[in-house]
């Protein structure tokens, strides 16, 4: 780990919480209050009753908003405020969604408050006649879980949000999918193995995600109401890395947008966690053990990537990156592409996007990466900014695919 309470450096300030991942989480629910759902009053009435780095005050807190929200939600549909029930159920939803961020996957209070999250989320959408809809895309001995917002029935590209280590598919409405309808564009959205609550299914991080984000693509071509070729893959997080894989592999889709990229994920686990990967297994379990009780938030974190593996423990899944995440060749990236980069991301993450820019400048290719400094805020994914960063995004893609279609959503 980078630090001590910390998974991964992901911010250069501090907001609230002395614990760094806390304070992330924190700067995330902030940024989405930008967006729809919880405002960020509601936020701030949350973490009021949070105690620092203590995950089950943060649970309660969450819980709690989310519940009152959805007493809110019911009043104003009585008094037949659709819109404001609508709004106030995004927020429903999404109270829940961040007490599951620091919750135990294994617990029953996983399942039961992950449920909750999907039928507010389901009712916001019907109460502001969002035209999304939830999909199963067929995939091995099963399906995985997604949205599809669809603007219309005619032709207009697709945006294909894929998510990282921490997300589930209602965040990709957030970050690409309210947006994206809002400026036109269809937007995929679907949780890859080991993502959501895909692992309760059986489906766990694997090695190669090109194929479960190709299974993606053949559901929107048999799906579409107007099948259009003009088709961007869009990664945020570790999603930079199984993009990453998907537009070497797969020549349907047509543009890249990643924040941030990542080529070699074994490196950048070796280059950021350090010393604790040079540790045998036994001893790194009593090394995350001694932290995890010194550190509950790191504790639980550690545990639920330990199930997102399919893992006993979380040094069995730091083996598994390191012998199973194959690197992906720079030069085979040639479809024009944007790389979003804070600079308060750790240091191996701003070392790959520079390359790989560098990489594709040469080979003459098309690409852009955009920097946010510590001013426009600097933080992983954009999550001070996602406004800002949804403007970086979009115009360039209206550029890029020429999209002057009207009928938005409002």
């Amino acid at each position: 780990m980078g630090r001590r309470d910390e998974v991964l450096r992901r911010q250069s300030a501090r907001t609230k919480f002395k614990n760094s991942d806390m304070d992330f989480a924190f700067n995330w629910t902030l940024g989405v209050s930008q967006i729809i759902g919880m405002s960020p009053g509601e936020v701030l009435a949350a973490v009021s009753t949070t105690k620092d780095g203590d995950p089950r005050s943060w649970r309660d807190s969450f819980y709690s908003q989310g519940e009152y929200l959805s007493r809110r939600a019911n009043d104003f549909e009585r008094e037949g405020n659709l819109r404001a029930a609508g709004h106030s159920a995004f927020g429903a939803a999404y109270g829940r969604r961040f007490a599951l961020h620091f919750e135990d996957p294994t617990l029953p209070a996983w399942g039961s408050t992950v449920v909750g999250m999907e039928q507010e989320f389901a009712r916001a959408a019907t109460l502001w006649e969002v035209p999304i809809r939830p999909v199963e895309v067929p995939f091995e001995h099963g399906t995985l879980p997604g949205y599809y917002l669809e603007v219309d029935d005619h032709p207009r590209p697709t945006v294909l949000m894929i998510g990282g280590g921490d997300t589930f598919r209602e965040d990709l409405f957030y970050y690409g999918g309210y947006p994206g309808g809002q400026r036109g564009y269809n937007v995929l959205m679907v949780d890859l193995p080991g993502q959501g609550n895909t692992p309760a299914a059986g489906f766990t991080f694997r090695h190669d995600s090109s194929t479960s984000i190709s299974a993606c693509i053949d559901w929107l071509e048999q799906h579409a109401t107007a099948p259009d070729p003009r088709i961007a893959a869009y990664g945020l997080s570790g999603g930079g890395y199984f993009t990453a894989q998907a537009v070497c592999a797969d020549p349907r889709i047509t543009a890249w947008i990643a924040s941030t990229p990542i080529t070699n994920m074994a490196l950048l686990f070796r280059r950021e966690m350090g010393a604790a990967l040079r540790a045998p297994g036994w001893l790194l379990n009593t090394l995350t053990k001694a932290l995890g009780r010194a550190n509950a938030i790191l504790d639980i974190s550690l545990k639920k990537y330990a199930w997102q593996f399919g893992t006993s423990d979380f040094a069995e899944a730091i083996a598994r990156v390191q012998t199973e995440a194959p690197t992906v060749p720079p030069e085979t990236i040639t479809c024009p592409s944007l790389f979003l980069m804070g600079d308060g991301e750790a240091t191996e993450l701003r070392r790959q996007t520079e390359e790989l820019t560098t990489v594709i400048q040469r080979g003459g290719h098309d690409v852009t990466i955009r920097r946010f400094t510590r001013e426009e805020g600097d933080a992983h994914c954009q999550v001070t900014n996602l406004e800002l960063a949804h403007l970086v995004v979009f115009d360039w893609l209206d550029h890029l695919f020429d999209n002057s279609t009207t009928g938005r959503l409002v």
